[in-house]
């Protein structure tokens, strides 16, 4: 058997109906799973998981506190959103290598020209690349910024890194 007809073999109707009897099978499993783990006697609400909340439920089963990086760019890059991208992402991993491993601080370069991401526009009031940091306590975002400041110190790696680093710590000591 070549790969070709291997490639068709795994694409079969059959194949697929299997895949699409599973995956909805081990969201409802694994949701029921963190909501006995977490001690929540209310039902879980199995199509919000699948709307990207299973992160959501077990970031806060998980961690009841955590901060979330995003750097939020489009399709199309330039070199100053690709420095921008890079300079934040120094800055966290040099700055908070303990707080990543832990899970207390995440790190997401977020596409928001992908359908899936195109609500962050709205829900952060984005008009250009940006970086905001998001505090998250049981699972629910209780506060946000934007870090503006990011283009105008762009030609400053120190002085980005120091700014970066200063506001992510202002939101991990709201512990």
């Amino acid at each position: 058997m070549n790969f070709y007809s291997r490639r068709i073999q795994l694409r079969s109707p059959m194949t697929m109906k299997l895949y699409q009897s599973i995956i909805p099978a081990m969201i409802i499993f694994i949701a029921s799973l963190l909501a006995c783990q977490s001690g929540e006697s209310n039902k879980v609400d199995v199509k919000s998981e699948a709307d990207n909340k299973m992160a959501e439920i077990i970031d806060s089963a998980v961690v009841p506190h955590k901060v979330i990086a995003y750097y939020f760019h489009g399709n199309l890059r330039c070199a100053s959103c690709r420095k921008i991208e890079a300079y934040s992402r120094e800055a966290i991993e040099t700055g908070f290598a303990d707080k990543l491993k832990s899970g207390l601080l995440d790190w997401r370069p977020i596409n928001t020209d992908e359908s899936e991401n195109e609500h962050f526009v709205e829900d952060y009031q984005l008009y250009t690349k940006s970086l905001v940091i998001v505090d998250m306590k049981d699972g629910k975002q209780v506060a946000w910024k934007n870090l503006d400041k990011i283009w105008q110190l762009l030609n400053n790696k120190d002085y980005f890194i120091e700014y970066v680093q200063f506001e992510i710590n202002q939101y991990l000591a709201n512990d």
